[in-house]
C-alpha cells in the first residue's frame, strides 16, 4: 500500500482544485504527525525535514499511484528546471502511536529571511490566524 502525507494547500480543508483530478483515488486514513519544520513560503507551505519540530497534516491511502503523481507532481513543480520540492518517502506518526512509510513533498531549495517558521507546525491554524 502506497501513502500520501499532505500538510499544506493539499489539505482537504483548503479545498484546492490540484486535488480535485486525484481525490477519487485518495481515502483519507487520519490526522498525523511527521518530524520536521514548516515554513511560510508565501502563499504556500514548505516541509523541510532535517529541523527539529513536529508538522501537523493528513495521511491518504493511494489506490492509483500514477494517476496521482501525474496530477501532484506537475501541480508541486518536480518537473521545473530548479524544482522547488521533491517527492520522497517519511515516517508517518499516526494518533494512536503508529508509524507507517508514506510519500511526502518536501522543499528542497535554500531558505531565505523572509521563509517564516510556522512554530506549531499546523498550517490551517497559521492561516486562520492571518
Amino acid at each position: 500500500m502506497e501513502y500520501l502525507f499532505v500538510y499544506g494547500t493539499l489539505l482537504k480543508h483548503f479545498n484546492h482544485k490540484a486535488r480535485q483530478p486525484v481525490e477519487e483515488h485518495l481515502q483519507f486514513i487520519s490526522n498525523a504527525t511527521v518530524k520536521g519544520a514548516l515554513y511560510d513560503l508565501g502563499n504556500y507551505p514548505g516541509y523541510v525535514e532535517k529541523e527539529p519540530g513536529e508538522v501537523k497534516g493528513e495521511i491518504y491511502l493511494i489506490s492509483e499511484i500514477d494517476k496521482v503523481f501525474e496530477v501532484l507532481d506537475v501541480y508541486e513543480g518536480l518537473f521545473n528546471d530548479d524544482p522547488e520540492y521533491i517527492r520522497n518517502k517519511i515516517a508517518v506518526q499516526l494518533p494512536g502511536g503508529e508509524e507507517i512509510e508514506s510519500w511526502i513533498y518536501t522543499f528542497r531549495q535554500q531558505l531565505r529571511p523572509e521563509h517564516k517558521r510556522i512554530i506549531d507546525g499546523d498550517y490551517i491554524a497559521y492561516v486562520n490566524k492571518g
